[in-house]
């Protein structure tokens, strides 16, 4: 009888019959904020007059045009409390949502009281229209993490903290379930970058006893507050989410970037498509930066790299066993030309986890308070991110693909390679 309960529920799972389902349930149009080609140069808002009856919502979406970037600001009433959020809009034409802040606690709203819009850049010219503008109610995740799975893998991410992935584990192993590193904000699979230290009016943060950069930072900041989520998805085996990211060194300030992740599970492993936009109006310059930030549990204490002139051939890996903990260390610099960027975790048998960034040019790693503890939540913890050199720049997308998966060395390299 065991047998065949548990034969039921793997059918089931295989089914989606577990599986965790985000849905918009319902829709309420807000045809006054429908309009065309307004010129909104100097600011344009539209009050909203109370409604007969009341609408319950926690998301806003609409479609839009505009000829330069816009900032948004919506005031709504949550309970009774009258409260402000804003959203930036690139310039490219589009379908966009945001989900309003208590979102995750549950929280409605019962009336959307003004829109207004204005140019992210003072005094620049911009015609804007919108249409399609609704308030939602968007169903609400079971948990801060919400996770994705397969026979083989189980994915998650901390929608808590910026949908940040703080959850990958081979189902086939049993020694050691979740492989990754999830102890505070900042130990994540997440996007960071690393913008401009001087910026007019900005007072920089201090972390590590550094003046800190501008730094985006999608799980939140390192006094523990959380990034806002914008927007979630969920449908079989993928999710998308879309943060707005914290500045690490600042306490809870906000920051004029957007991530976009979009993880996709398989039986080989999870891609995960990355894309962030910033409407900073100072310009980055280009610098190395994480593709992504990396961190697994302390006993996957062997990192595995290529790093020959023969890739995909087989050649002999390169194996470090007993690395420092990487601040201040080099990278190490994977030979021009070679397209063999994956790399693991692993440990004493050759077992771990992979990460595989296509266009990374060095990997820099370390271990920090080695101790080989198998807990996902300790202190210590091994990191990597894969490099390249680059800036994010005002109103354009930067997006980038890596790939996870998880075996011995040579199912990691093999599955690596059939990506490639």
């Amino acid at each position: 009888m065991k047998r065949l309960i548990a034969f039921i529920i793997s059918i089931l799972m295989l089914r989606g019959a577990f599986g965790e389902k985000i849905e918009v349930k319902s829709q309420f149009k807000m045809n006054k904020l429908t309009f065309s080609y307004v010129d909104i140069t100097d600011g344009y808002t539209v009050s909203l007059p109370a409604c007969k009856g009341s609408i319950r919502f926690n998301r806003i979406s609409f479609s839009y045009s505009a000829s330069s970037p816009v900032r948004a600001e919506f005031e709504y009433r949550q309970g009774s409390d009258t409260l402000k959020e804003e959203l930036l809009l690139g310039s490219k034409e589009k379908k966009t949502s945001m989900l309003l802040d208590g979102y995750l606690d549950r929280k409605i709203a019962s009336r959307l009281i003004s829109v207004s819009f204005e140019p992210i850049v003072k005094g620049e010219k911009c015609i804007l229209s919108v249409s399609h503008f609704t308030c939602d109610i968007q169903t609400f995740p079971q948990e801060n993490v919400l996770y994705i799975e397969n026979e083989k893998l189980k994915a998650g991410v901390n929608l808590r903290w910026g949908g940040g992935l703080c959850y990958f584990e081979d189902k086939s192993d049993g020694t050691y379930g979740n492989l990754l590193n999830c102890h505070d904000t900042g130990r994540l699979v997440q996007q960071s970058y690393y913008g401009p230290i001087d910026i007019e009016g900005y007072e920089n943060g201090v972390y590590s006893d550094a003046r800190w950069n501008y730094n985006p930072v999608q799980g939140g900041d390192m006094y523990g507050n959380n990034s806002k989520l914008v927007a979630l998805e969920k449908d079989g085996n993928q999710i998308r989410v879309v943060c707005r990211p914290l500045d690490w060194a600042q306490d809870n300030l906000p920051t004029q970037t957007y991530y976009t992740n979009v993880y996709t599970l398989t039986d080989k492993g999870l891609t995960v498509d990355n894309s962030a936009i910033d409407f900073l109006q100072t310009a980055w310059l280009d610098r190395e930066q994480e593709i992504p930030a990396f961190y697994t549990i302390s006993a996957l204490g062997t990192f595995v790299f290529y790093d020959g002139d023969e890739p995909w051939t087989g050649d002999t890996l390169r194996v470090e066993k007993d690395l420092d903990f990487w601040g201040g260390q080099p990278s190490f610099v994977l030979q021009n030309g070679s397209d063999e960027t994956w790399c693991a975790w692993t440990d004493d048998a050759q077992y771990g986890i992979g990460l595989y960034t296509p266009v990374a040019a060095k990997l820099l790693a370390g271990r920090f308070m080695y101790d080989g503890s198998k807990d996902s939540d300790a202190n210590s913890t091994n990191y990597v991110a894969p490099l390249a050199d680059f800036k994010l720049n005002f109103d354009e997308s930067y997006t980038y693909t890596y790939y996870l998966t998880a075996g011995s060395v040579t199912e990691i390299r093999n599955t690596f390679q059939d990506l490639h």
